[in-house]
C-alpha cells in the first residue's frame, strides 16, 4: 500500500507565528534543563526561519511545496545566504554544530543530551557574531 505524504500548507505569516512559538519553548525548555528537547527545537527554529527568508527571498506568501523540507543545506542554499557559510566560517561551524545535534535519531531517544550540548547549540543560534538565527532574523 503506497502511503501519500500530505504536505502542510505553510505561508509566511504562519511560518512566522511557528517560529515565535517555538523560541518560547526552547527558551523554556532550557530554561528546566530539557536539553534534549531544546536541541530538538534548535534544529526547528533554524528551518523555519530559513523557510521565512525563502518566502522573503521569491517574494511569495506561500512557501512553495519544494522547500517543505527538513534539509538544512538545501533551505541555507535556497534561501540566498549560503555564501556568508563558506568552509571554515563562523557561521558554518555554527550550522555544523546544530546539524550534528539535531539528528533523526533525536526525535526518538531519551534525554541523551548534555546542558554543554544544548548551550553550543544555543551559541550557535544566538551569539552576537556568528549566531544563526542572529543573521537569520535580519531578513525577517
Amino acid at each position: 500500500m503506497a502511503m501519500a505524504l500530505k504536505l502542510i500548507e505553510q505561508d509566511a505569516a504562519t511560518l512566522r507565528r511557528a517560529y515565535e512559538e517555538r523560541k518560547l519553548e526552547y527558551d523554556a525548555l532550557r530554561s528546566v534543563g530539557r536539553w534534549s528537547g531544546a536541541i530538538l527545537l534548535a534544529g526547528t527554529l533554524v528551518e523555519l526561519a530559513l523557510k521565512v527568508v525563502i518566502c522573503k527571498r521569491l517574494e511569495v506568501s506561500r512557501l512553495p511545496t519544494i522547500f517543505q523540507t527538513h534539509d538544512l543545506d538545501l533551505l541555507l542554499h535556497c534561501s540566498g545566504q549560503q555564501i556568508r557559510f563558506g568552509y571554515g566560517t563562523a557561521l558554518q561551524k555554527s550550522l555544523s554544530t546544530i546539524q550534528d545535534q539535531w539528528t533523526m535519531a533525536l526525535r526518538y531517544e531519551g534525554p541523551v543530551k548534555t546542558k554543554r550540548d544544548s548551550d553550543d547549540c544555543d551559541e550557535a543560534l544566538f551569539d552576537s557574531s556568528h549566531g544563526l538565527l542572529t543573521l537569520l532574523s535580519q531578513y525577517f
